[in-house]
């Protein structure tokens, strides 16, 4: 994001909002390249049979997924270096007039214009692919991803048109609390929480009905005299992990819009720390999201056969130890729906 702001707020000028959207920023990167690492384990290894691991084949990578992995990893580290850059540059390179804020405020300073456009740019691939994992896990129903597609294309629009406003403007000192940047950054920010609202609530609901489904087929571990992790067991990690990635992006989201609304130079620590953000997120649901997860979905609303195993117990009354049996059966579509 532009790094300038309102000369005349005085409660947190521009120079120390600077300093503190640094820190953050760096800080959420750091955390970012955690879950950049386990994530990359997930895109291009595989379990194998006997319990190791292996690289995938070229075949078997999902390149789509890929492209957006490497993306988001690429702006975030721009991000961060031209924070250190911009700073670097506004309090010991700058010589010129008005010292450090002017270098800061400085709206058609080219690092300003590609940092908004790399940060909005990053938030909207994040909030593709956020859109495009709820139409995989509704099997392919391109009917219900259009409330959130409308709302993304809003985003968009707003994205154009900031960028078009820092681009054209008379006046370079403007800031992104001016009365000329303002409303653009208000309806951008509040479009995107709302639309990951929606978007991370409907994943969430669909997960739970299959995973509801699948239990009536299923006997609970304590049934079978064994703690083995069951595959609805799974699917509700997958719920917490998107309930709790989702609740911190959003709510983060929704912070940014009310400091950009409130017009405080808080806007650029919160606005990069959910630039960084939307990389954890990414990360954390396809860390959760393996393709075979994606087959279930898609049989599960498409009508196909959905094979998976039923384990039977003896009697519990018998004093010998449980047997437990195995058998893979395949269950029709329409005896689960």
């Amino acid at each position: 994001m532009a790094l300038a702001s309102r000369t005349h707020f005085a409660a947190f000028p521009i120079t120390e909002a600077q300093f503190t959207d640094n820190y953050v920023e760096t800080l959420a990167y750091g955390i970012y390249l955690v879950t950049f690492c386990f994530c990359a384990r997930t895109l291009f290894w595989i379990s194998t049979a006997n319990g190791g691991e292996r690289l995938r084949r070229r075949g078997e990578i999902r390149w789509f997924i890929v492209s957006v992995f490497w993306f988001i990893f690429v702006v975030n580290t721009f991000m961060d270096v031209t924070g250190l850059v911009h700073n670097l540059k506004a309090f010991v390179f700058y010589r010129g007039a008005g010292c450090a804020q002017a270098e800061l405020t400085d709206i058609h300073e080219w690092i300003n214009i590609a940092r908004s456009s790399a940060g909005t740019a990053n938030i909207l691939v994040g909030d593709f692919v956020l859109i495009f994992r709820c139409y995989i896990v509704f099997g392919r129903r391109w009917q219900v991803i259009i409330p959130s597609f409308v709302l993304y294309l809003a985003g968009l629009a707003m994205t154009i048109k900031l960028v078009h406003v820092e681009i054209t403007t008379s006046n370079a000192a403007i800031t992104l609390s001016s009365d000329i940047t303002r409303p653009w950054w208000c309806a951008f920010f509040a479009i995107t929480a709302a639309q990951n609202v929606l978007t991370t609530s409907l994943l969430i609901w669909r997960i739970w009905r299959v995973e509801r489904q699948s239990m009536l087929y299923r006997a609970a571990p304590s049934e079978l005299g064994t703690a083995s992790v069951t595959p609805h067991s799974r699917l509700r990690r997958v719920i917490r992990v998107v309930a709790e990635s989702g609740l911190a992006y959003s709510t983060l989201m929704f912070m940014t819009f009310v400091a950009s609304l409130c017009g405080s130079d808080a806007l650029y620590a919160l606005g990069n720390a959910t630039l960084q953000a939307t990389g954890i997120s990414f990360d954390l649901i396809i860390i959760r999201s393996t393709p075979s997860r994606d087959e279930q979905f898609t049989s599960f609303e498409h009508g196909t056969a959905y094979r998976a195993p039923l384990e039977f117990a003896r009697s519990k009354n018998r004093s010998t130890a449980v047997d437990i049996v195995t058998i893979n059966v395949t269950i029709p579509e329409n005896s689960y729906r």
